[in-house]
Order: structure tokens, then sequence, then C-alpha cells
């Protein structure tokens, strides 16, 4: 070769080393959106039954991605067959749920799924949980959904799963979440005003207390339990009587019955307190003090033949703020309860100054929450209240009002509100009446006037659909907003009349039947649902009668009154339930679409009574 040939070689050979040497130079990895499972721990415990509520702790680490509403899917699978989440269609295993997350955040998130095992009849021996990381495909841009779900058992890495011990037979579980009391604290007639003597099951159908429980069962082999009550005064542990709808009387326990082990569900309570257990709130009572209390213990009594797993859940103890009343307003006790004053205050000035004036007066009162307010509850509030006196040549007042205040999701609204009242005296010869009724904050009646003689009928009827609040929340991953209100009517009937001495006011003072009603939007592009509603508030009659006769004031110094007052009340009863359907990551291919249901309310009437608040006759001689 020539020298020219040579060189020429040589300085091909030489470019094609310096070319070859900067291709493989390294050069900086792009960096793409991607969101790995990375870790699964340990169960708790060695081994665990169908039906049972576990634990899994999860890690994952993201990268280049904020998305909102991922979810994540758990299967349970025999160890055996773990190699069909690769290979098939369609694993032998079991659906364990969602977990939901809220957003996506850079680098790593722990997570802790709360997740229930199939009540099925499962093979003993061992079993894996694995995990798939965006179930319903809400990430549209991910470099590489491959890392999403846990892998590697094949070659021994089990770093993505979660291994499980499954045993002989079925989990059973009895779970008493939650003890509410209607309105917080409880109202009782003073002494004198009832029997303070019987023992055993109460006869009277008012009810002392009201609230609801939430429970949750595990397992299905048992669904259906008994609830018994307890109140303790100091030392001392009376039993507290159920309402039994169905036998409408009150009894040691009620029963209550499981919809489903999937969530936690609402049952509503009626409890009546007999002469002993009356006369212990008495004797307990401190008029001195503003912290009156006692303990209230709710406990589920299984009479099955399962064995329970855990019985230490099965009560739950609140505390009961309570004061006491008298019909009689010269005594009445008042008192603030958690910031909520009562509706029974102490009588009128004119009333206790005994030097001025005798005087006689009667209260008929009723008010408890019916529902769970963070659902749907109503809060009726009655009150009627007659008082003659011997001044101006004797006089008589009387008032009635009723109030129905709503709770939609925490939030609460004034759906009614009525009242009546009329005053009258001898020396005057004339009467001054008011009345007044709105809904949901309009005002429909507000009148009023002094006249010399009245005979006065004053009626509303108010019937529409009406939207009180918008709320959003979250069903597995799926965010959404719900529009509630109520559907029904409202009526007002109302007599006042004054003439020859005597004043007249009654009548329905409310009528009311309401219903509520719901639609959904659901704010995910891949998911849809609606409302499922059949939903009872309240059927409601208050009735209030009241007269007082002054023709007889001035010639024989002496006044005579009557007050009758009923309700007839039927509340919070029926279905309430959102549902949603979103896609479902099925191992290992299929995506198929999965409904969930989020179950607001399914009950029976508990509470369908009609009873008198008041019936009293009496005359004031002075």
């Amino acid at each position: 070769m020539n020298q020219s040939k040579r060189i020429s070689a040589v300085l091909a050979l030489s470019l094609t080393l310096i070319v070859g040497c900067s291709d493989n130079e390294p050069t900086e990895q792009e960096v793409v959106a991607n969101v790995v499972l990375k870790s699964m721990s340990s169960v708790d415990n060695e081994v665990y039954q169908p039906g049972q509520e576990i634990t899994v702790d999860f890690s994952t680490e993201t990268t280049l991605l904020t998305n909102e509403h991922v979810g994540v899917s758990f299967i349970l699978i025999e160890r055996s067959k773990v190699s069909e989440l690769e290979t098939e269609e369609e694993p032998d295993g079991y659906d364990l749920g969602e977990f939901y997350i809220e957003q996506l955040q850079e680098g790593e998130q722990n997570h802790s799924a709360k997740l229930i095992l199939p009540n099925e009849d499962l093979s003993t021996g061992e079993f894996v949980i694995a995990a798939f990381v965006d179930t319903s495909g809400v990430i549209s841009n991910e470099a590489d959904v491959t890392d999403n779900k846990s892998r590697g058992i094949e070659s021994g890495d089990e770093t993505t799963y979660s291994s499980i011990a499954i045993k002989d037979g079925r989990y059973h579980d009895f779970v008493l979440e939650k003890v509410k009391v209607g309105d917080g604290f409880a109202i009782f007639p003073g002494p004198g005003k009832r029997d303070t003597s019987g023992v055993g099951q109460p006869t009277h159908k008012v009810p002392d207390l009201i609230g609801f429980v939430n429970a949750k069962k595990f397992g299905d082999s048992v669904k259906e339990a008994d609830i018994s009550a307890t109140i303790t005064i100091g030392d001392n542990t009376y039993d507290a009587h159920l309402w039994n709808e169905l036998e409408q009387t009150y009894g040691d326990t009620m029963k209550i019955v499981f919809p489903d082990h999937e969530q936690s569900h609402y049952f509503p309570w009626d409890v009546a307190v007999n002469g002993e257990l009356l006369k212990a709130i008495h004797d307990n009572f401190d008029r001195e003090s503003d912290k009156n209390s006692f303990s209230m213990t709710f406990t589920f009594q299984d009479d099955s033949a399962e064995i329970e797993d855990d019985k230490e859940n099965n009560s739950i103890t609140v505390e009961v703020p309570y004061v006491l009343y008298h019909n009689e307003v010269k005594t009445a006790e008042s008192a603030e309860l958690s910031s909520k004053k009562t509706t029974l205050t102490s009588a009128p000035a004119s009333q206790t100054n005994a030097s001025a004036a005798t005087s006689l007066a009667k209260v008929g009162s009723w008010s408890g929450t019916y529902g769970d307010s963070d659902a749907v509850a109503i809060s009726p509030s009655f009150y009627s209240y007659m008082n003659v006196t011997s001044s101006n040549g004797g006089s008589a007042e009387a008032l009635v009002e009723a109030d129905l205040d709503l709770y939609l999701f925490d939030k609460s609204a004034s759906l009614v509100s009525a009242s009546a009242e009329a005053s009258a005296n001898v020396s005057d010869g004339e009467i001054t009446y008011a009345a007044s009724f709105s809904v949901l904050g309009d005002t429909l009646i507000d009148e009023g006037d002094t006249l010399t003689a009245l005979d006065k009928s004053l009626g509303y009827s108010w019937s529409e659909e009406q939207k009180v609040v918008e709320t959003t929340f979250t069903i597995v991953i799926v965010p959404v907003t719900v529009e509630a209100g109520v559907s029904g009517s409202l009526d007002l009937g109302i007599g006042l009349a004054y003439g020859n001495s005597r004043i007249d006011l009654g009548g329905d003072i409310v009528s009311a039947s309401m219903d509520a009603y719901a639609s959904a939007e659901i704010n995910l592009g891949v998911a849809s649902g609606g409302v499922g509603i059949d939903f009872l508030i309240i059927a409601d009659t208050f009735n209030a009668t009241l007269y007082a006769d002054l023709a007889k004031a001035i010639t024989d110094s002496k006044i005579t009154l009557g007050i009758d007052v009923t309700n007839d009340i039927e509340a919070i009863s029926g279905e309430f339930y959102v549902y949603v359907k979103y896609p479902k990551y099925k191992w290992c291919c299929k995506i198929k679409t999965k409904t969930k249901t989020q179950t607001i309310y399914d009950t029976g009437t508990l509470y369908d009574k009609s009873w008198t608040i008041l019936e009293e006759s009496a005359t004031l001689n002075y």
C-alpha cells in the first residue's frame, strides 16, 4: 500500500473510532409519566376466615402524574393458581374491592386499605393478595402499565404481594359503632306528673328518648340480632324499654336485621322509662346544677348458635344530659344544654308574682329529632300554653306553636313554622290575636289585630318540590354531587274565636306530608350512576284545642280552662341510596363495568304513633 493510501486508511479508521466512541457516550434517560405499585406488606394475622375484615398496607411511586380519583383493585387467589393472573382472562380468584386514592402525588405514597374477605366457602390453605393501580383507567398518558400491578412472584419476588392463610368456618361479628340521642339530651316529666311506682314494660306510647344506632355485621351466617338498653344512675342500673313497631308495645329488646354486610347501617330506636326508673331520675336530679345526666348503654344480644369473634364491640355507652318539666308552669324547670334552649321555660312574671294576681297555667310540649342529621333528619317541636289569671277582672292567654326543622347532609333549614296566640280580659272586653305560617323561610301568613269580638278561620296549603341542599361525596372512586330537597304538602288550619267572655283557639296547627327527593351528577368521565329514593321524611298532624271561659270571673271569681293536645306522627321510613357504575379491571385483560351502591337509608317504619301530649281541664278560684 502506498503512502497516500495508508494515510487515508488511518484517517478513515480514526474517524470510525471517533464516531463509535461518540455513539457510545451515555445519554440522560428521558423521564416519563408513570405510577408504580412499589410494595405491599403482609396482613396482621396469620390466619383469617371468610367474611373477616383485613388491612393491607401498600405503597405507590409516581412520576409526572397528578391524576385524581385513582382506584386500586385487589384480588384474592390461591397461591397455587397465582400464575392465572398473567395467563387467564378470568383467573379463579375473588374480588376484594377497591381502594380510593384521592390524588396522585410526585414520589412515594403510603396507603392502608381495609378489605373484606368474601363470604364464600373458600378452600383452606395459602392465598395471595394482588393489586392493580388505576383499576378504571383514569390515567390516559402513562408510559408503562406493566408495573401498575403485582408482579414477579414467578421468579420469587413477592414485594408487591401479600400472603394470607384461610382457615375453616365463617367469620361472625356484630359491631356497634355509634349511638346518638336525637336532640343530645332528654326531657322528663317532673314529680307528680306521671306514675313513679310501675315496674316492667311501660304502657304509655309517648317516647321518652329517641335516637339511632349505627351498626355493622361481618360475615353472612347471621343477619339479625336483638338490641337491649339500660340506664345507669349513680350505682344503680335499670332496664330501658324499646319500642317494637309490629307489636305496638315497648319491650325488653328491639330486633334489627342487616340488609348486607358491606357497610354500616342505621337503626332507629324509641325508648320509654317505667315508673321505677322515672323515680330514680327524679331523685337524682339536682335543681342547683346545670349538669344533670345519666349513662345509657346499648348492647347486642346474639341468640344465634354461631360463636361471635369479638364481643367487646357489642356495647356502647353514652352520657345523656337531662332536665325535668312540669305541666303546671308555676314551678317549671328550664335549662340550656349544648347551647340549645328547651321550649320549657319559667312562667311569666304575672304568674309567679302571687301578691299581684292569682293564676293557673298549663303547658303541653314535645320535641325530638328523628333520623341522622348527617343524612336526613326531621326535628319536630310542639308547644301549647294556656294561662288564666285574676288580673283585669279576669284574663286569659293562649299560645300554640309548631316547628319542623329539616336536616339534609348536616345542613339545616326551617321546613315549617306555625303559631297562633290570643289574649283577652274582662275589663277591656277585647281580644288580641296573632298568627303566622312560614315554609322554608318564606312567610305565607303574618297577621294580628285587637277586636271586641272574633270568629276567624286561618288556613293555608303549601304543595311543592323544592331543592334544599347540594353536597358532594365519593363512592369507591367516583365523585358524586347530590341535590336533595323536599316534596309534598304542608297545611295550616286554625280557628280563633272570642264571644260571651270565652276565648277559643285550636285546630291542626301543622299537617305535614313530606318526602325526600334527590338527583345525582356523576363527576368522573368514565363512570355513570344515579339515585334511588322512596323515602318519607315525615307525615304528621299536630292538633291543639284550648279554651278559657271568663264569664264568671267577676260574679263568682272563677275561670275555667281546658287544653287538649295530640300528635300523630310517622317519620324516617323508606329507601334512599346513591349508585355508581364504573369500569373495573379484571385480571388480566378484560375491562368490565362494576356497580357500587351507597345506602343512606334502608329502614322500615319505627316511628308511627299517635299519642296525647296533654289533656286537662281546670278551674281557677280566687
